[in-house]
């Protein structure tokens, strides 16, 4: 029988959002991404061992989860070998042509952490030679920032480097029921505070039906980051305003609830880490400034927030539920995904575009805003909160707009 250890606080998180999954829900916890491969005449074979060499160095793609007799997850490393990881996580071979179809038929195929590797892995080939690589994992075992560490790997591995065992959860939890453990009891003061602090939700207010957007804003990521520098703050900074500005206007309350995601990653110790790391943390906004003037505040209030972002989501929990049961607004989430100053773009404004979709997934936060900035930046919304129409919804994404295209000199687009 294999010895088990603590979960890590992001892993107990992640696990209590899968939790509130229905069981043909639980899908909802898979991230699925496409790697490209390097140029190169790669064969599938030793695609196949580079796989499983990248299993061996991150102890988070070897684990499994125990649930105990208190409903706590505790990890289950497995040992085994290079070439156990490869063949457990093989899932196949198809055509690129067949990507888009694979994507969302596998991201909704559920990986069961507790029974089995948390990921699992396909070749894609085009004339018959290996193209990509498509990678479906359990958020138990990785974030978005940890796929990224992951890929970057794998291309070393593929190229023949050696490299050797890394720092994993396992280490990381110890530390957390340890020496650690003073941040956490940290983080849940600062929870209390803000929640007790947070605005009401108005009693009977109606449950508007599930919503979806996407604004392509059209902004150029440098042109982004340079209304940013203007100001002194970070895009995720910028953004987070934008947002609470229309939040404010749209809703008529200056008082606002957000909950900004925490990449846990400030320091060398956990940046290089392949596990989930990612938490909500709360930011209670209440300004009465013009957007120039609150753009500064925002950024180091939201600073302060992003360092309790480790906190025990029991503890959470608690918390959380304590503020809804009184009546507390459930919050307005916000995860920036934005790619840094100087990552290659064309500078090129093109016109915005709205689209509406239909939500695949049920569960998680009401109010969702991903801020997704690779050569552009956009803005992708899922809803099903109280007091939310399509029309309040446009309206946000409209002014959102407006403030962003300000902020470089432009003008609204």
């Amino acid at each position: 029988m294999h010895e088990t250890y603590p979960a890590t606080v992001g892993q107990l998180s992640v696990w209590r959002d899968i939790e509130k999954m229905p069981p043909e829900r639980r899908w909802e916890a898979n991230l699925v991404f496409v790697w490209d491969l390097p140029a190169g005449a790669w064969t599938e074979d030793g695609i196949w061992d580079a796989l499983g060499r990248l299993g061996m160095r991150h102890g988070s793609l070897r684990t499994t989860y125990d649930i105990d007799a208190g409903g706590l997850p505790r990890q289950r490393l497995a040992a085994g070998t290079a070439a156990e990881v490869r063949d457990a996580v093989r899932q196949g071979t198809a055509d690129v042509s067949q990507r888009e179809a694979m994507e969302t038929a596998e991201l909704q195929r559920t990986v069961d952490a507790t029974a089995e590797l948390p990921w699992r892995t396909w070749i894609l080939t085009e004339a018959g030679a290996p193209r990509q690589v498509l990678v479906v994992v359990n958020h138990m075992a990785a974030d978005g920032a940890a796929m990224l560490l992951m890929r970057d790997d794998f291309e070393r591995l593929l190229r023949g480097e050696t490299l050797p065992p890394a720092r994993g959860p396992l280490e990381m939890a110890l530390d957390q029921q340890g020496a650690g453990s003073g941040r956490l009891r940290t983080a849940e003061r600062y929870w209390r505070r803000t929640l007790d602090a947070a605005p009401r939700l108005a009693p009977g207010t109606p449950q508007g039906p599930p919503l979806g957007a996407t604004l392509h804003t059209g902004i150029p990521m440098p042109l982004t980051h340079e209304g940013a520098a203007k100001h002194e703050v970070s895009a995720a900074s910028l953004i987070l305003a934008a947002y609470y500005t229309a939040l404010r206007e749209v809703t008529g309350k200056q008082a606002q609830l957000l909950y900004p995601m925490s990449s846990n990653r400030y320091d060398d110790e956990h940046a290089a880490v392949v596990t989930s790391l990612n938490q909500w943390t709360p930011l209670l906004l209440d300004l009465d400034e013009p957007f120039g003037d609150l753009l500064t505040k925002v950024h180091w209030k939201s600073f302060n927030a992003l360092k309790h972002g480790v906190c025990s989501p029991d503890a959470i929990l608690t918390t959380r539920s304590e503020h809804e049961q009184a009546g507390g607004d459930p919050g307005y989430y916000y995860n920036p995904i934005l790619a840094p100053p100087g990552f290659p773009s064309d500078d090129t404004v093109a016109a915005p575009a709205l689209e509406h979709y239909e939500p695949a997934r049920s569960t998680g936060p009401g109010f969702y805003v991903i801020a997704r900035g690779l050569t552009s930046l956009d803005l992708i919304v899922r809803v099903h909160r109280p007091g939310w129409t399509a029309q309040s919804l446009d309206h946000l994404l409209v002014r959102m707009q407006s403030t962003l295209a300000e902020s470089f000199g432009g003008h609204p687009l």
